[in-house]
């Protein structure tokens, strides 16, 4: 088992429909409209009864292909974008960007969260002038911070190659993924699982 960085493509239009909609991103997400457990009340709703109506609507309808993951590898390849363990900054630390919460929703590790069709477009030109050497220029175990990094406990067991092929190919898949979203214009949720 392991974190896993998850991700699918959809429009900004699909974004605005499921904005703080938990039910409904829940069944966006996994397509079951049975998954999505209802909180329970807290004291204060329940004294005044209060009621939320931003689950009136439909869900809108998933694409074929629109769902790709970073299996494991993710936190090295954020590493690798953009110099940071952390969030990190600027277009090339969109797997780092959990600023813009789809919902109140626990969808495994956290909330889902919106990379914007804009912030796409930005890493899309960025990461589609980097060769593989500008990518794995930061790659360098001895320099690297292991111990912060998901994955950075097999890298210092000695599976350097390994890992550094891991990531190589998932960055690949990655702008990928974002170069077909910014073709169509479309924006990204991710998360967590």
């Amino acid at each position: 088992m392991g974190i896993a960085y998850c991700m699918i493509r959809t429009s900004p239009q699909n974004v605005e429909i499921l904005l703080n909609r938990p039910k409904a991103v829940a069944e966006f997400v996994y397509q079951d409209p049975d998954v999505y457990e209802e909180p329970k009340p807290s004291f204060l709703s329940k004294l005044i009864g209060s009621k939320s109506n931003t689950e009136d609507g439909s869900v809108p309808k998933r694409a074929e292909g629109d769902e790709g993951d970073l299996d494991k590898s993710w936190h090295i390849v954020h590493y690798l974008l953009c110099g940071d363990v952390g969030r990190g900054d600027g277009p090339l630390a969109l797997i780092g960007d959990d600023l813009n919460p789809l919902a109140d929703i626990n969808l495994g590790l956290g909330k889902p969260n919106i990379i914007s069709a804009d912030w796409v477009k930005e890493f899309t030109d960025l990461a589609s002038r980097m060769t593989e050497e500008d990518f794995l220029a930061r790659y360098v175990p001895e320099e690297m911070p292991l111990d912060d990094l998901y994955l950075g406990d097999v890298i210092a067991r000695g599976d350097s190659d390994d890992i550094r092929e891991y990531a190589l190919e998932n960055f690949e898949y990655l702008r990928k993924f974002a170069s077909e979203a910014a073709s169509n214009g479309q924006a990204i949720i991710t998360y967590y699982t």
